[in-house]
């Protein structure tokens, strides 16, 4: 299937709570070499970071740093008067859970108007959102079953975790995910900072080719917190290990109940995941889109089963093969 659909290299698990199942890592890291990809390697995760801004989320939320009910202008109150007054009451929770209608800034021509802002990363952020939350709504969501993901609601969703926190959403990351779990959780391509890991790749005039280390296509700083971290497979599965160990009612740096209401308290898309019923069984699930890198993240709670699948494509199919075999992994395991 790698080879079918033209992407570099993959590597994918199949984890319970306490245990590995299954593991494979197949191709290169890098477009006509034969470099073949590791265990070990890192690969940028795309928006499926927004799996970490909802656990990040309900940790500050216990700490009452925080509510769900948290609305945009209550976090910024400098922007009331300044931003359409349909998003005044947006909440922190209908940011977190794709309700609250904002543009979806997938394009990439959109990141060239911001590959240069000045200020801190938070500064830059609320420049970001202050502009986004001025322009019309993709859609006026009405309905509990309505969601649209936009990765402009999700830097909104940060900025205002940044703002509760008093520090940068990278700070954040370190200090409610990578400390308390031991991870080496890191931002922006891995082989800009070390050439050894897996290049991102993606189509250029119908070619598949691999990025340069300065390549614009990236989730610039004012838009990191909606896909820029990057971290290897051991470590991710070890973070994905604390919302199993959560549902299992084992120890866990979030709460049994919360996890349920994260992955499952609203249909479509909950608080940072997307959900679906298959079979008898519930699924919750994230796809990671970003230009040069694809991820698959799935959880089947009633299996104690966590499937993630990393690619070096941002191809569409790039993140075809890796929400594919996601899928063919949950049809085996679930027999």
């Amino acid at each position: 299937m790698r080879k079918y659909r033209n992407v570099p290299g993959l590597v994918y698990a199949v984890f319970s709570s306490d245990k590995l199942i299954d593991t494979g890592c197949v191709g290169n890291k890098k477009l006509k070499t034969k470099d073949p990809v590791r265990w070990s390697n890192r690969f940028q995760i795309g928006t499926a970071t927004s799996v970490f801004n909802s656990f990040i989320a309900t940790r500050m939320v216990k700490e009452g740093k925080i509510s769900w009910n948290s609305t945009i202008v209550q976090i910024f109150p400098q922007l009331d008067g300044k931003i359409m007054k349909i998003y005044n009451r947006i909440t922190l929770r209908q940011l977190l859970s794709q309700r609250a209608g904002l543009p979806e800034f997938m394009e990439q021509s959109g990141y060239k108007e911001i590959h240069s802002m000045p200020g801190t990363p938070e500064q830059q952020r609320l420049a970001f959102i202050t502009s986004m939350l001025k322009r019309k709504p993709k859609l006026i969501l009405d309905s509990i079953t309505d969601a649209s993901y936009s990765l402009a609601g999700m830097v909104v969703a940060a900025a205002m975790l940044e703002k509760a926190g008093k520090k940068s959403w990278e700070k954040l990351v370190d200090e409610y995910v990578s400390k308390p779990l031991k991870l080496d959780i890191q931002f922006g391509f891995p082989a800009a900072k070390d050439s050894t890991q897996p290049w991102g790749h993606w189509d250029n005039y119908y070619n598949l080719t691999s990025h340069r280390e300065d390549y614009w296509a990236q989730f610039f700083i004012p838009i990191a917190p909606g896909g820029n971290i990057n971290i290897n497979m051991p470590d991710y599965i070890s973070f994905v290990q604390q919302y199993l160990l959560a549902l299992q009612k084992q120890k866990s740096l979030i709460d049994s109940d919360v996890t349920k209401s994260l992955l499952f308290s609203q249909p479509f898309y909950s608080i940072g995941w997307a959900n679906l019923k298959w079979n008898q069984f519930n699924i919750a699930f994230m796809n990671g889109r970003a230009p040069l890198y694809s991820s698959y993240i799935e959880l089947i709670p009633e299996k104690n089963i966590g499937i993630l699948v990393l690619c070096n494509s941002g191809t569409s199919d790039g993140r075809s093969v890796t929400m594919k075999i996601g899928h063919l992994l949950r049809e085996y395991y679930t027999r």
